[in-house]
């Protein structure tokens, strides 16, 4: 199933998808090159966090939901996102 999302600067199929994960409300966590975008269940996109400078390559999720660990390849270092700040 494929799904036509628009986020807040255009359709998602436009990204370059660099990691997808689900969260505990069954909604996803994508990870594109530069940002990490939430959907939630009902479809809604928002950024929680971008990367300047950066190659996000991967996303996981703490299992408490409360923390995201993005892979950012060219400056080889694992990021730390809080699900509820975005810092």
């Amino acid at each position: 199933t494929t799904l036509a999302l628009e986020g807040e600067d255009g359709p998602l199929a436009s990204l370059t998808l660099c990691g997808v994960k689900s969260d505990h409300a069954c909604g996803w966590y994508v990870a594109t090159q530069d940002s990490v975008l939430h959907v939630s269940a009902a479809g809604r996109v928002r950024t929680v966090a971008t990367c300047e400078g950066g190659d996000f390559s991967g996303v996981a999720l703490s299992p408490d939901g409360g923390a995201l660990f993005v892979a950012d390849f060219w400056n080889h270092k694992i990021r730390r996102v809080e699900v509820a700040t975005g810092a």
